[in-house]
Formats: C-alpha cells, sequence, structure tokens
C-alpha cells in the first residue's frame, strides 16, 4: 500500500502558508395534505373540532403615526372548527379586536409593534407578526446597489440601500426584481437566467419612494469537478490508500496545445498546480504541451517545494488550465493569468522538469528525498487548493527580510535562491477564477466501517456564489494568519491544526492515550490498537484560532489497527476512513492533521484569505464543515 505521509516543512511564519501533509504538506404532497385539512373545515363528519395552527400578517408592515394596517389570520384545524381570532396589540396604536385593523399613535423614534391574534376556539392557538411604527418624519429618497453587479447564472449578490429623509424616519426598505428571484428583506439575489435585471428598494414608510439598481447575470460556468479515491495512477509500485484524485487540461497560454492528466491529487493543504513531467513518470509531455517558463529579468525560475520528509524540484511554467468543462449550455471554470502578471498564463510547477538544472543542495540538503517522480510523488501532479492566494507570499517577495530556499534562477547549469513577486509566484488556480474564486466544497459520501475500495465525490469551486456551494448549516472555524484552528485532543490544546484532503489520514499526538500504539514496520507511521479494541471510539473538540469569531464543535471519530486495515479485503480497499497516525507537530506546535479520513460523510469548505462569501460576515482563511 501506498501509505506515507508528507509534512510540508514549515520555513517562516508567513511564507510558507499552511501545512500539508500526505502528498503536500469539498412538502409539496404535505402541503396539499394540510391545505386540504384546513379547506375541509365546513364538510368534516367529526363530532369534534381541533384548532391546530394560527397565522397572522398585516400589510402594509410598516407605517407611521395615523396611518393603517390591516391585520389577517390563518387559522388552520380538524373538524368543524372556528376560522374566528381576536386581535390585540402590544402598544403605540390600537387594533379593531375583530376586524385586525391597527391605527399607529405617534412615537418619538421608530418601534416594533407585535401583533397576535389568537383563536377564539382555543386561545392557546396564537399567531404574531410585527408592524414598524414611524414617527413622524419623512423620506425624502432611496438609492440601491448591488455587489457584485455581475455574477453568473445560479450564483449570489447582495443588494443594499440607503434611505435619505428628515425626522426620524424609516431605514427599512422591501425588495423586488424585474426577473430572477430575491430575498424582499435580506436583498440577496439571484437568477437561472442571462440578462439584465432591475432591482427596486422601495420604501417601507412611503411605498412612492424607490430606489434601482441593475445586475447583469451571463450564462454561468460549470463549477462541479469528479473526484474519485481509489488506488492512484497507473505505474505505482505501491497502490495508493485515501487519495482524492480528479482530472484537469493543462493547456499552453492562448493555444489550443493542451493535455488532460488523470489522478491529480486534490489537496486543501497546499497551494497551486502541480504537474508531473513526462520525463519523471508522468503524463505532462512537453513536446505535446510546450509550455513556456516563467523568467526574472531573462533568466529561468524553478522551485524547490520542501516537505518534513521529501521535496519536488521543478520549473515554474505557465499554463492556462481547465478546471472543469462545459455542459448543459454552461461554460467550464478555467484558471488564467493572475491579476498583475504581465505573461499570460497561470504559474505552476513541472515536476522533474529536464530541461533545468539537477537539484541545488540547498534544497536537498537535510537529507530529504526527493519526490520529483511518479513512486515518489504516489500522483500524476497536485491540485493545491489551500486557503491563500499563493504558495509562499510576501516572505517570498522582493522586500522580504532574507532569502528561503524556495524560488531560485537558473542559467549556466546551476540555480540560485531568488525572491520572486506575487504575480510569479505559483498561485491557487481557484483564486483566479472569473466568479467561483473564493474556495472550494469538497462532498465525499460516508462509506462502511473498515473501508472499501473505490469512492467517488464531488469539488465545487466556490462558495455560496452558486446554489450548489451555499455554506448553509456548516461551522466556520476562522483561522489564524497561517491557516491554523485548535483541535484538543486527550486533554491536549493543539494550537497549530487543519484540515487537509491532501493527508491520508487523522494525524495526531497521543501520547499517553490507552491502546493508540504505533504498528510495526512497514507501517509505523500509523496507529495500530489492539483489534480486539479496534476501532477506537475517540472525540476531540475543534474551535476557531484565537481571536477570531469563536466557533467550536465536537468531532467524534474512530481509529482501526492499520495493518488490518491495509490487508483487508485483499488489499483492495483504498478508501479507509478509520485510518490515523502519528504526528510530532509543527516547529514545537502540537498539530490536529483532519486528513481524508475525515472527509467522508461531510461537506468540508476551504475559505481562501480576504475573499468574502456573499450574504454573510465571513471573510477567509477558514474552514468549515
Amino acid at each position: 500500500m501506498y501509505q506515507r505521509c508528507f509534512l510540508r516543512a514549515w520555513m517562516s511564519a508567513k511564507f510558507s502558508k499552511g501545512e500539508s501533509v500526505r502528498l503536500l504538506a469539498s412538502l409539496a404532497a404535505v402541503g396539499c395534505l394540510l391545505m386540504a385539512v384546513a379547506c375541509g373545515g365546513g364538510g368534516s363528519n367529526s363530532s369534534t373540532s381541533t384548532i391546530t395552527t394560527v397565522g397572522a400578517s398585516c400589510n402594509p408592515t410598516a407605517i407611521t403615526a395615523g396611518q393603517t394596517s390591516t391585520c389577517t389570520a390563518t387559522v388552520s384545524g380538524t373538524g368543524s372548527y372556528s376560522s374566528a381570532v381576536s386581535w390585540t396589540a402590544s402598544g403605540f396604536g390600537t387594533i379593531t379586536p375583530a376586524g385586525g385593523v391597527f391605527t399607529a399613535s405617534s412615537v418619538p423614534f421608530t418601534q416594533q409593534v407585535t401583533i397576535t391574534a389568537t383563536s377564539t376556539q382555543d386561545t392557546s392557538k396564537i399567531g404574531s407578526t410585527t408592524i414598524t411604527v414611524a414617527a413622524a418624519g419623512t423620506v425624502t429618497g432611496v438609492t440601491a446597489s448591488c455587489t457584485p453587479g455581475s455574477v453568473q447564472t445560479g450564483q449570489l449578490t447582495t443588494c443594499t440601500a440607503s434611505v435619505q429623509g428628515n425626522g426620524n424616519f424609516s431605514p427599512n426598505v422591501d425588495w423586488s426584481t424585474s426577473g430572477g428571484t430575491i430575498n424582499p428583506i435580506t436583498g440577496i439575489f439571484s437568477s437561472p437566467g442571462a440578462g439584465n435585471f432591475t432591482i427596486t428598494a422601495t420604501s417601507q414608510q412611503n411605498s412612492n419612494v424607490t430606489g434601482t439598481a441593475t445586475v447583469t447575470v451571463a450564462t454561468g460556468a460549470n463549477n462541479q469537478l469528479p473526484i474519485v479515491v481509489d488506488a492512484g495512477p497507473a505505474g505505482l509500485t505501491n497502490s495508493y490508500v485515501n487519495g482524492a484524485f480528479t482530472t484537469i487540461t493543462i493547456c499552453v497560454p492562448n493555444s489550443n496545445s493542451c493535455q488532460t492528466i488523470d489522478h491529480v491529487l486534490v489537496d486543501t493543504g497546499s497551494i497551486g498546480v502541480r504537474i508531473l513531467a513526462k520525463a519523471a513518470g508522468g503524463e505532462l509531455d512537453p513536446a505535446q504541451v510546450p509550455l513556456p517558463q516563467q523568467k526574472l529579468n531573462g533568466t529561468v525560475v524553478a522551485q524547490c517545494n520542501q516537505f518534513v520528509d521529501g521535496f519536488t524540484w521543478g520549473s515554474v511554467s505557465l499554463a492556462t488550465v481547465q478546471l472543469t468543462q462545459a455542459i448543459g449550455g454552461q461554460a467550464g471554470e478555467t484558471a488564467n493569468t493572475p491579476s498583475g502578471a504581465s505573461v499570460a498564463g497561470l504559474p505552476m510547477q513541472l515536476i522533474g522538469d529536464p530541461t533545468i538544472p539537477s537539484v541545488p543542495a540547498s534544497c536537498s540538503s537535510g537529507g530529504l528525498t526527493n519526490e520529483s517522480n511518479l513512486q515518489g510523488l504516489g500522483a500524476n501532479g497536485v491540485l493545491g487548493l489551500g486557503t491563500f492566494e499563493q504558495d509562499c507570499g510576501p516572505g517570498c517577495a522582493p522586500g522580504a527580510g532574507s532569502t528561503p530556499n524556495v524560488y531560485y534562477t537558473c542559467s549556466g547549469g546551476s540555480c540560485s535562491a531568488t525572491l520572486l513577486s506575487l504575480p510569479q509566484q505559483i498561485t491557487n488556480p481557484d483564486w483566479v477564477l472569473p466568479a467561483d474564486n473564493n474556495g472550494t466544497l469538497i462532498q465525499l459520501p460516508s462509506i462502511p466501517a473498515g473501508g472499501t475500495t473505490t469512492v467517488n465525490g464531488n469539488l465545487y469551486f466556490g462558495i455560496g456564489t452558486q446554489t450548489n456551494n451555499a455554506l448553509g448549516s456548516a461551522t466556520v472555524f476562522d483561522t489564524d494568519a497561517n491557516a491554523y484552528f485548535i483541535t484538543t485532543f486527550n486533554g491536549v490544546k493543539n494550537s497549530c491544526s487543519y484540515i487537509d484532503s491532501g493527508s491520508n489520514a487523522f494525524y495526531f499526538p497521543a501520547s499517553g492515550y490507552p491502546n493508540l500504539m504505533t504498528c510495526a514496520s512497514p507501517n509505523q507511521g500509523f496507529y495500530c490498537p489492539p483489534t480486539s479494541v479496534s476501532p477506537l471510539v475517540l472525540s476531540a473538540q475543534n474551535q476557531s484560532a484565537s481571536n477570531t469569531n469563536g466557533s467550536q464543535g465536537t468531532v467524534n471519530f474512530n481509529v482501526g489497527n492499520a495493518t488490518a486495515l491495509f490487508a483487508a479485503n485483499n488489499k483492495m480497499n483504498f478508501a479507509i476512513s478509520e485510518l490515523g497516525g502519528t504526528n510530532s507537530g509543527v516547529n514545537g506546535c502540537g498539530s490536529f492533521d483532519w486528513g481524508l479520513s475525515f472527509f467522508y460523510g461531510r461537506s468540508v469548505f476551504t475559505g481562501i484569505e480576504q475573499q468574502p462569501v456573499t450574504g454573510t460576515n465571513f471573510v477567509g482563511p477558514f474552514w468549515a464543515y
């Protein structure tokens, strides 16, 4: 089995940008039934009747002193029930008990009035709503705006309004649209069809005063990329366990010279596209796809991508990366040139590029293994979709205090470490997409205990940008500047913890925990609790990094005997949810790595730094599930 764990080397607090382990270190029928019951009250043969619910609504919902609002009630029940209600108001006006007409009195400032409808048959059944009573101010104008003003079909935009007036006027508006749908209260808009749509904000106090904005909706992109957990690419000596792979297309910028590469590892713990050259056992053939190389002052740029136990070496090349394909009239998702770049193409690493000099000693020092080949990498490439925009960032850019051994310029058969501007660095492909560019969602189904052979799932680009990638009820865990949050296990607080689809197990420290012993060789990096108690039922507590949004939650998980798990089903189980291993931490900081074992049966989001989620207060970097 292909079982090794790669911990990403942390060369400085900022430029290393995250940890990567494991190769680089998402009622119609009921309604009809209820309607039949509600409407059938007069024809029931029952000798008894019951009130089940009372609802209330008023129109308009915002008035000023002396104005009226008419309230209506909806009563549901069984048998020959009575639809009569009695109306009451919490204050700031009067309401006719039987008719439901509310008349507002004078108020010193805007007030909320609760209107209550009580069933006359069963006074325990009530319904309520609210009316805004504004002071005797005057609304003079409304301005509206929507951000972003241009979206794709199915994507969301948030509209806001500013109300102008004199005195204590109401600041509230109701939203409407010429097409698509908009929440009348929150102003969140989307449309399944393309076009230009007029968004209208109407003053609740004075419906004659409105403001408008225009939203342009273009045909949306297919943001769904299939992923598979299987034995890994053809040609591997050892099968890959818990590797989530996908297929992408690499093209020469501004050309039709392209090659589709399968079994690219999906890794939320690293940044950037890294493809193994054919010369190193991979699939990308420079003769078919002659990618131009990134240059600095006319000199070729290379990269040393270091991990705790190994490194990859290759050129920084420029490509157009087709992440998803066009489908059903929707365009595909294509990553191209980063903002500020002077040369076309997305900077990526061509691992094992035979045209650059051999590995410099500063890259291979420390006894690290060269993983710039198929057997070392275990994949034809890596799709790094972590929380950062570039893989190194300001720590490798001009102005940094020192020059780390990450980027190199190569000439005359040798390479020297250099600093590189942000647009030239290897870049998160999701971040440069036209619209779905604030993060990703990975969804993998639950799998049987003990593992299974193959699992199919999906990767979605964007968070809250389309109907298929909404955060929903997911808990958002803010991270610190290095993409870490906090996991507490066995009473130990691990402040350098993270969620990483590129890791193939739960990796965590468990010193002194009963039965969490390491396996015998060759699986000594994994846990092997005695088979009599395997799997162990464990729990840990996750929480946002200090001084962030304070989210927390408990995760229950199982860890089985890795040696037994690898041997099961004639060694044909490549997706295993109970796989756990050891983790010594990051530069002395305790670390819990929630690897691919964590992803089964969950929707896991990765939010990119500085990128907001439409309709929420969340801004990356964050993890969510």
